[in-house]
This record gives structure tokens, C-alpha cells and sequence, in this order.
């Protein structure tokens, strides 16, 4: 197992050696700096600011670092068998290419596999530094320092996402809510104590309990949201105080903060409030379709901006594939659930899923107050499989269901003359454009499909 040492831990013998590397480093001897820190690293693996020494060395001393087109060599190291001797031979190819992608991926590993996180963290650095645009390791970087609490160094690490892509939306709320974090720890909210003791008076507090928190300005939310943080560091298990947070965060509109507070006061909950569940859920969409939103405006400013469209593109497919894990998961725990079996269809039709999503539908439809919702989602399954006979026949069962001439009956009566339509029966299309004319002259193309055939 790896010992991570600090300078005043190392030996004698060492001492004396990383005195000398120092010597070398002001004396600008990079070469003879690198032998002397290899050798102290190589018996003292987990010295990490000799490592960092030494790859400073390794830079200055390969003029063409980053730029190799061979990384490795030929020789293959794994991290499988034995982590604690890779991070002893990955020396030799790093002195070759310090900056080498896949080297400093190996490190990576083998430092997570020996808990050694702050050379892992250090690894991906490295890669971060030497290449310009590395959106994708500065985004594994941030991920890291998350998940060891390092909100500070995550932000900057969301920063320099950001100085790359200004668009990307991840980076966007990640530098934003570890920012947020980072501040709570430097104003010691995390510490323990009784939140009441420090209120600089009971008149704050009472304040405090009895503000209205609906209708507040954008100013008087972050200020409700610092006094709530302080009882959420004093005690982070208060279920009134944690619903409270997440519908701050939820009227401030930034819906990935709320779905974070409301999904884990669910948890704090018992998980078996499902309205919390909901709100959560709810949360969550909204958080996600806040970054198509942006995307979207982004193409309206500027339609030829290929890399925003591609994004777009990639994130409706991510977005629509975890609103259907999430739906099936919802399912999957309570499976007579009819609303859920329609959420789930829908998830399913949303991502193009047409097949599974039908048997979802169908369950779905027998729940009264969803019969119509799931009959029309059912016809749309359909002609999306080119059934067009079972979607038109679907959809004027539903239709025949129907009294009132609402917007559900527009949309089905318009759904139909379209399938017959393109089935070639211009009668029946007609029939069915002609029920919506007389009571909404201005839905959609209706108007102009009656009136050309009189032409």
C-alpha cells in the first residue's frame, strides 16, 4: 500500500536527494533534476510534491512534450494486477512525454485504485495543462474534485471549461453551484452547532420563521436562501428546512439546485412522500429542458452554428434516454400505477421507443381519467410504425369518446384527416378538417387544407 509522505516525512538519504533536486531546478539543469526526483519517487511513490517537481522538470526538459505521436513505446502497463508498481513504472514513460494523454490516464487509475486522490487529481491536471481544448478531461477533473468535496477546485475547474465553450450548460450550473458551495465552507456553514445560537438575535430568527416564501424578489431569495443554508449547516437532516431550500431554489428558476434539494428531501423522507418524488421529477425536466432552451436560442441567433446544433441534438437523445431510465424505474417499483405506466409511455415515445412504449400505453388506457391521453399517444405509436390503419382506428375510438369540441378533439380530429390524408382518402381527410373549420377557423393549416379543395 502507498504512504503519502509530505517533504518533512521524507528520510534523510531522500532529503538530501530532493536538496539537490531543487539545486538542479534553480540552476536550470531540468536533466539532472529529473534523474535525481525519479530515483526519490521511485522509493517514495506517494511524495506527491516530488512528483509535481519532477513533471515540471519533465516539461522543461522536452521541448516537444504533448506532441509525440507514439506514447507508450510499444511497452503496455496495466493497473489491474498491480497499481502501487504502475505508479512507479508510469515515471519512465511520463519522462518521455510528460504530458502524454494516455500515461496520465494510467496514473490516474492506478492513483484512485490506491486512494491516492490528490495524485489522481494531479494526473488529470496535467493532461488538462498540456493539451488546449480538453473539454473532456477538465470535465472528469471537476467530476473528481466533486466527488471529494473540493467545490472550489471544481469551480475553477467548470471555469476553464467555460473559457473554452461559453455554451456549454454544464459547466454553466456546475462552476455556479460549486461556487455556491465552496462559499458555504468558507463561511463555515458546515460546522456543527445549534443554528439558533448564531442568529444575531431571536428577532431574526422569528424573522426568519415567519417570512412569507412566496413572492419574493430575486434579492430577498438569496437572502432567505443564506439564512436557510446556515440551518441546513447547523443540521443537514431537517426535512422542513431542506423542501424549504429546494423551493428557494426552484423560485429562483434554477431547476438543477431544486431537483438536488427536493431529491434528497424525498430521501430524508423515507422515500415514500411521492408529491416530493414528483416535485423532484418535475424539477429535473425542467433542468433539462432549461439547457435544450438554450441551445435552441443559441440556433435562432446564429441557424449555421453546426457545433450548437450537434449539441442539441446529442443532449435531446442524453435527456430523452435518462427520462426514460428514470420512468422505468418509477414503473418498476410500483407497476399498477397507471399514471406512471402513461409517464413511462410517453418517456418511451419521446425517445423513439415505439414498440416498448405501446404495452405502456395500453396499460395506461385503462385508467379512465388517462384513457384519451394514452389512446392518442397510442394512435401517434402507431403511425410513427407506419400502422396507419391501427393509429386511425385508435384515434376515432378516442374521438368517439369525446363530447365537447376541446383542444384534445381539434388535435384528434386533425390527427385523423392527416392519416387519411396520407392514406389518399382526400374525402374522409376532408370530413375531418371540416369539424375543426366551423369552430376554429384559425387551428393550424386547417383553413387553408378546406379551402384548397373547393378550389
Amino acid at each position: 500500500m502507498i504512504t503519502i509522505i509530505t517533504e518533512r516525512e521524507l528520510p534523510a538519504d531522500l532529503m538530501s536527494l530532493w536538496v539537490k533536486a531543487q539545486q538542479a531546478v534553480q540552476t536550470r539543469n531540468y536533466k539532472y533534476g529529473v534523474s535525481i526526483l525519479k530515483t526519490i519517487i521511485k522509493r517514495a511513490p506517494g511524495f506527491l510534491e516530488g512528483r509535481k517537481a519532477l513533471r515540471a522538470c519533465e516539461v522543461k526538459a522536452t521541448p516537444d512534450a504533448g506532441r509525440r505521436s507514439s506514447l507508450f513505446g510499444g511497452m503496455r502497463i496495466t493497473t489491474r494486477k498491480n497499481p502501487e508498481e504502475t505508479l512507479v513504472l508510469i515515471e519512465d514513460e511520463l519522462e518521455k512525454d510528460p504530458y502524454s494523454v494516455t500515461a496520465n490516464e494510467t496514473l490516474y487509475t492506478a492513483a484512485e485504485a490506491v486512494g491516492f486522490h490528490d495524485l489522481a487529481a494531479f494526473a488529470l491536471e496535467t493532461i488538462c495543462q498540456g493539451q488546449p481544448n480538453a473539454k473532456k478531461h477538465l470535465h472528469l477533473l471537476a467530476n473528481h474534485y466533486i466527488k471529494y468535496e473540493q467545490y472550489a477546485e471544481a469551480a475553477e475547474a467548470y471555469r476553464k471549461v467555460l473559457a473554452i465553450d461559453h455554451t456549454d450548460p454544464i459547466a454553466m450550473r456546475g462552476e455556479k453551484d460549486c461556487s455556491a458551495r465552496a462559499s458555504m465552507r468558507q463561511g463555515n456553514w458546515e460546522g456543527k452547532g445549534d443554528f439558533r445560537t448564531k442568529m444575531k438575535n431571536s428577532g431574526a430568527t422569528a424573522a426568519l420563521e415567519s417570512q412569507d416564501k412566496m413572492g419574493l424578489t430575486g434579492a430577498e431569495l438569496e437572502a432567505r436562501l443564506a439564512q436557510l443554508s446556515e440551518q441546513y449547516a447547523a443540521d443537514n437532516t431537517n426535512l422542513q428546512v431542506v423542501r424549504d431550500i429546494a423551493a428557494c431554489y426552484e423560485q429562483m428558476e434554477d431547476f438543477a439546485n431544486a431537483y438536488s434539494f427536493y431529491a434528497y428531501a424525498y430521501q430524508l423522507g423515507g422515500s415514500t412522500d411521492v408529491s416530493i418524488n414528483d416535485k423532484a421529477m418535475e424539477m429535473h425536466e425542467k433542468a433539462m429542458q432549461a439547457e435544450l432552451d438554450y441551445y435552441e436560442q443559441v440556433l435562432a441567433a446564429d441557424p449555421n452554428n453546426e457545433e450548437a446544433r450537434a449539441a442539441l441534438a446529442a443532449r435531446k437523445k442524453e435527456i430523452a434516454e435518462a427520462v426514460v431510465a428514470d420512468a422505468r424505474a418509477r414503473v418498476e417499483a410500483n407497476p399498477t400505477d397507471a399514471q406512471l405506466q402513461f409517464k413511462f409511455g410517453q418517456a418511451l415515445f419521446e425517445a423513439e421507443q415505439y414498440t416498448e412504449a405501446i404495452p405502456a400505453l395500453q396499460r395506461a388506457r385503462t385508467n379512465p381519467n388517462l384513457r384519451i391521453k394514452a389512446m392518442l399517444m397510442l394512435g401517434k405509436c402507431y403511425h410513427a410504425k407506419k400502422m396507419v390503419d391501427m393509429a386511425i382506428r385508435q384515434l376515432e375510438e378516442a374521438n368517439g369518446e369525446l363530447n365537447v369540441m376541446d383542444d384534445t378533439k381539434k388535435e384528434l380530429h386533425y390527427m385523423i384527416g392527416t392519416l387519411y390524408d396520407e392514406s389518399g382518402n382526400k374525402e374522409k381527410a376532408l370530413e375531418n378538417f371540416k369539424v375543426i373549420y366551423e369552430v376554429d377557423y384559425g387551428y393550424k393549416d386547417v383553413a387553408t387544407r378546406v379551402e384548397s379543395a373547393y378550389n
